[in-house]
């Protein structure tokens, strides 16, 4: 008996604190509060379509409280020390941004420009943002409170390229594979290339014709390639 007593006093008292913490509303009655919603965002630019310049990664953002009739500016800082993106490879941020009135979210976009960021380089870079507090939010859970964009503009070389490369398409180039998947519909997979290889060869005729009209790109084939199928 003397131990459900000791309980019952426990969850009073909690239940007390709580009240005191959050109101009687259940929200935070001091200042409303701020979070990231993901931790990370991965964007892969080099399987887009080879004219996509840019690219714009929307990072999800949400209030822990109560929507207002007016907008609301949130302050958020980019990390220097964990950032490896370099500076020419995405728009520079402003520091504040907008949670518009009558809602709890909002999002900071990142423009990523694709064509500054080198096809060829298998690299990963990311750029890593930190929420602060300002007169409108205070801070969330901390394990909210950054998140990270990852990118890369690398399309790894197909294991069917090499195959038919000194007969049709000539040493790999991303822009090739690209074009390839535009028409294609998405990846062309080892086993799409072994089950239907007459349609990849196609394909290949396709991505040839288009480059060829476009001299401008300097994508090199092999001389007097033997398209079959025509």
């Amino acid at each position: 008996m003397r131990k459900l007593y000791i309980l019952l006093i426990v969850f009073t008292v909690s239940l007390f604190i709580g009240c005191d913490e959050n109101g009687e509303s259940g929200y935070y009655e001091d200042k409303d509060r701020i979070y990231f919603v993901k931790d990370s965002l991965v964007c892969r630019l080099g399987e887009m379509q080879m004219d996509v310049e840019t690219y714009t990664v929307k990072v999800p953002v949400k209030v822990l409280g109560q929507p207002l009739g007016e907008n609301r500016m949130f302050k958020i800082n980019v990390n220097q020390e964990l950032t490896t993106a370099p500076g020419d490879s995405y728009t520079s941020l402003s520091t504040e941004f907008v949670v518009d009135k009558d809602s709890v979210n909002a999002y900071i976009p990142i423009e990523l420009l694709r064509s500054r960021i080198d096809p060829m380089v298998d690299t990963v870079y990311r750029i890593v943002l930190d929420l602060e507090a300002n007169d409108m939010f205070g801070l969330g859970v901390q394990e909210k409170l950054q998140s990270k964009v990852v990118f890369s503009n690398y399309l790894q070389e197909p294991d069917w390229w090499y195959a038919l490369e000194a007969m049709y398409w000539g040493a790999y180039r991303p822009e090739k594979y690209q074009k390839m998947m535009e028409f294609w519909g998405g990846a062309i997979s080892f086993e799409d290339y072994m089950n239907s290889m007459i349609k990849v060869i196609l394909c290949g005729k396709k991505m040839y014709d288009y480059f060829k009209l476009h001299p401008e790109y300097g994508m090199e084939f092999p001389e007097s390639a033997p398209w079959p199928y025509e």
